[in-house]
């Protein structure tokens, strides 16, 4: 952690500002520590991700259990392996087009929310302006952990900030914010995916853009009534709307003043492993929205 996220932390009990009252640093970096607010609340800085104890989602994604049998490594290559060529391009792709518009801000704080194995945030390292202060937040504190050590290596220059936290209650002030993004990470946030856009938008100083990227597809087609029932079945009732494009364009109206959106790809869909959705040899879109 570096301490430039200082002046626009909160307590996400009490919303108090908060002290560094110790700390192990090395290159200014604080490796070990303490924050402390004002009303008593401490939370822990641990190899350098600032730990607000937050807990996976039970069976979605869940990074600790991934990490039991295999090492960071070979979890990235495992998954990476599983995707087809036409997969990995549309990709790239929607990578492409969520840091085209992240490009257009010159400086200030953007956050990379649920950043998992830092896909999106491998592209924002390398393609932002240096004076843009980049922060990764995640549910998972061992996927943080490895994702500094991995970008550290690579970006030896950028200091990058990693906060292991609810970002449906976000440890950061009101409208301090210069961008928020994401590669599909409130999607999977499944029924909570409404709480975190609403808290971006609390954080984003007036008028500062929200990045969401998402998958459209048709309720009506046999495989998404198969989620739409998983969902209800797994007491997400609702959160089909993270898919069904007129419900999630509503959904970002309801906190910010103009939504645009992108299609970056549609087509139908091949077989995935690992991910809900989209369903295979069903219609998709890859969509971009910018909401301020």
């Amino acid at each position: 952690m570096y301490t430039n996220i200082m002046p626009i932390l909160r307590c996400p009990h009490c919303g108090a500002e908060f002290e560094l009252v110790e700390g192990q640093t090395e290159n200014e970096e604080v490796i070990e520590g303490k924050l402390v607010c004002k009303k008593g609340h401490s939370f822990s800085v641990h190899d350098g991700i600032l730990d607000f104890n937050s807990r996976e989602q039970e069976g979605l994604n869940s990074w600790n259990e991934y990490y039991k049998d295999e090492s960071y490594d070979e979890l990235d290559r495992e998954l990476d392996a599983r995707d087809t060529q036409t997969q990995r391009k549309n990709k790239s792709d929607f990578l492409a087009g969520i840091v085209e518009e992240a490009k257009k801000l010159d400086s200030g704080y953007l956050l990379d929310v649920a950043s998992g194995r830092g896909l999106l945030l491998r592209e924002l390292l390398k393609n932002m302006d240096a004076s843009v202060r980049i922060l990764a937040a995640d549910l998972s504190f061992p996927v943080l952990k490895y994702d500094r050590i991995k970008f550290k290596k690579d970006f030896p220059n950028i200091r990058a900030n990693y906060i292991a936290c609810d970002a449906t209650r976000l440890p950061i002030k009101n409208n301090s914010l210069d961008m928020v993004c994401t590669f599909a990470g409130f999607a999977n946030m499944m029924d909570l995916m409404e709480d975190g856009i609403k808290d971006a938008a609390r954080v984003l100083k007036p008028g500062a853009p929200l990045i969401n990227s998402t998958v459209y597809m048709d309720e009506n087609a046999p495989g998404a009534q198969r989620v739409i029932r998983f969902l209800k079945d797994n007491d997400m009732a609702c959160a089909e709307k993270m898919f069904i494009r007129r419900e999630l364009l509503a959904m970002h109206r309801k906190y910010f003043m103009t939504v645009r959106e992108k299609i970056v790809y549609e087509g139908i869909a091949e077989n995935v492993e690992v991910d809900l959705i989209p369903c295979a040899g069903e219609w998709f879109a890859n969509a971009v929205i910018v909401a301020q």
